[in-house]
């Protein structure tokens, strides 16, 4: 009999780390509004709102690969106490900073920076925490059911960071994403597994374990990530210019924007046995790829808040879509390879390094022409790649 798809949340040790990263997501996602909304008040420069995307993705570039290693060597909760404390101190500073009003646009980089480096550090353990707390026939299940809980948070962080933001301003939402990090702080401090270093023969990596990491096909597989995330961070990095900036929008307005983007993300989750199907995977990314360009698009054109809420929605259906099946592949190039978190690693630094040089490209070329014109440019490059892949996969 098949497992339900939320079996994972009868076992007591995935239960409790599923609900405490929920509320870290949760935070996060309060603060992203938060962070965005500070910097369009501190500077109205598109480049210099872009450099927040870039600054918070830029760490995930260099320190993935290294604290994928570590964590492959048998390091992972310290690695995971770290970054969680980490984050916490540069949230609770945030905060700090915006109650006494001496917040800047360098220290909100600086720190934003650093978040980045708690989060470098803690994606690809993370990631493989996932898989350890369950039964190997529950595995993808967990992998499933934890990205639902980001989907809900998706929905629910922005709407909550708007009304905070709107109520009892910024500085409630950084404080709200610092107590957030307590849950998992006191999880990894009490995981009741030991130190994956219990045995040399098992934790030695030898030099086919790196083979995966250079073959052809997954080399066109990075490739493909790098220019899908270059042309899909426009959206992330003009957002709160085009809606805080040239359509004024309220707190309240301006938050729910994640929220309609969460929301549909939400949809393509509920369609998750279709549309993210195995035998599907490159029909199913190639549609991703449009959707989202789609969404790109609504928002270079968007007129009022109305059509930016559809642009978004767009956005979330394609985004969750693309992140999760590029996430899913990554996890099946490593084989039998002991560099578990090592590949996530590989793939969270292509990820971001997409991520990070499109956000300065599209700030860049917003800077210099205007944001319409840099989303629409993005939205057609990642149109292109879409039908590109589709027709490719229908040859095949």
């Amino acid at each position: 009999m098949k497992d339900s798809v939320w079996s994972p949340l009868k076992l007591n040790l995935y239960r409790s780390f599923w609900i405490c990263a929920f509320l870290s997501n949760l935070g996060t996602w309060i603060q992203d509004v938060a962070a965005g909304w500070m910097m369009t008040h501190l500077n109205t420069s598109p480049l210099v709102i872009a450099l927040l995307s870039f600054a918070t993705n830029l760490p995930i570039v260099f320190l993935s690969i290294p604290a994928g290693y570590v964590a492959d060597l048998g390091h992972r909760r310290g690695v995971l106490l770290t970054a969680q404390i980490l984050m916490f101190c540069s949230a609770t500073l945030l905060g700090y900073l915006v109650w006494q009003n001496q917040l800047t646009e360098l220290s909100l980089l600086v720190l934003s920076l650093c978040m980045g480096v708690g989060y470098a550090m803690t994606n690809p353990a993370f990631q493989s925490v996932l898989t350890d707390l369950v039964p190997h026939h529950q595995q993808a299940q967990a992998v499933l059911v934890y990205y639902m809980g980001i989907n809900i948070t998706r929905v629910l962080g922005p709407t909550m960071g708007g009304g905070l933001l709107s109520a009892f301003g910024a500085q409630s939402a950084f404080l709200f994403n610092a107590l957030s990090f307590l849950g998992l702080i006191l999880f990894f401090l009490r995981w009741p597994i030991p130190e994956q270093v219990e045995n040399k023969e098992t934790a030695r990596i030898v030099p086919e374990d790196w083979v995966p990491l250079f073959s052809l096909h997954n080399l066109k597989l990075w490739l493909e990530i790098f220019f899908v995330t270059f042309f899909a961070s426009s959206l992330w990095a003009l957002y709160p210019m085009r809606g805080r900036v040239e359509l004024s929008l309220s707190s309240l307005q301006y938050g729910s924007l994640l929220a309609f983007f969460g929301l549909g993300a939400c949809v393509s989750a509920l369609m998750s046995d279709r549309v993210m199907a195995p035998e599907k995977t490159n029909q199913s990314l190639a549609g991703s790829y449009i959707v989202y360009a789609v969404g790109v698009f609504l928002l270079s054109t968007a007129p009022n808040y109305y059509l930016m809420c559809a642009a978004m929605f767009f956005g979330g259906t394609g985004w969750i879509v693309l992140a999760t099946l590029m996430n899913m592949s990554s996890r099946q190039v490593t084989g039998k390879s002991h560099l578990k978190s090592t590949m996530l690693g590989v793939f969270m630094c292509v990820f971001y390094a997409g991520m990070t040089m499109g956000a300065v490209t599209w700030g860049a070329l917003a800077r210099f022409s205007s944001s319409s014109i840099a989303l629409f440019v993005a939205a057609i490059g990642l149109g292109m790649i879409g039908l590109a892949k589709g027709l490719r996969s229908l040859r095949g």
